[in-house]
């Protein structure tokens, strides 16, 4: 199993980095891609192996190419023949309409095996009660509610905070600890007076192994837990 592979096994989310390089997810999915992104260092690394294969594939020369699709095709020498500047700009063409044929393939399977995806989605996961984190100080201008749902890759997190009318906007952030101290943060966000804000977010600790949520601002000022344990 290549490293890839076995990074990938550990995020649900992994199978969406070669639809969201080909550009085939929708707007609003790439974005919610991108802040999750954000967070998994292993999705990550598999969007930058595959950003780099169009780019290999661009320096393939045509016959190389040809030898790529079929090992055991073997090149004629070539003639001398006199330049034909639209045959040669066709050619280029097809070989580049093939080579994104290929690279679809590539890919994971490309854009079908992303639909087949989407037609196999399992259920959504069934999230437990909303909980209220506790504040830190008894001013405290936020205040939030945290669910969770298991998962294969470890824990579905869905937050609900409101923010005071009478406070500044100001930015914080949601952060997971799990055993022996590591913590993961799940996502950030503006908080507007007055405002409500939710959150679906997710963190690789599984429910047995969570230990506490704290909502805090970007300074690391704690506004809010919620000791799991």
């Amino acid at each position: 199993m290549s490293r890839r592979e076995a990074d990938l096994m550990r995020c649900e989310d992994g199978h969406d980095d070669a639809a969201y390089v080909l550009g085939a997810l929708s707007p609003a999915e790439r974005a919610a891609y991108e802040r999750h992104l954000a967070t998994c260092s292993f999705c990550r690394e598999a969007v930058a192996d595959l950003s780099r294969v169009p780019d290999m594939l661009d320096r393939l020369e045509a016959d190389e190419f040809a030898r790529w699709l079929d090992p055991d095709h073997a090149v004629e020498p070539e003639r001398p023949r006199k330049p034909q500047g639209r045959v040669k700009t066709f050619s280029v063409r097809l070989l580049s309409t093939a080579a994104s044929i290929v690279l679809i393939l590539v890919l994971g399977g490309g854009v079908f095996a992303w639909w087949w995806m989407g037609q196999q989605a399992p259920a959504e996961p069934v999230f437990g009660p909303a909980v209220a984190m506790s504040s830190i100080e008894s001013t405290s201008p936020i205040a939030a509610t945290i669910q969770l749902a298991g998962s294969e890759s470890g824990t579905k997190v869905r937050m609900q905070c409101e923010y005071s009318v009478t406070a500044e906007p100001y930015n914080f952030k949601l952060i997971a600890y799990g055993p022996d101290g590591e913590k993961e943060q799940l996502g950030s966000w503006l908080a507007r007076p007055g405002a409500e804000f939710s959150m679906d977010g997710g963190t690789r600790f599984t429910q047995g192994a969570l230990a506490r949520f704290e909502l805090v601002r970007l300074d690391n000022t704690k506004m809010l837990v919620l000791d799991v344990k």
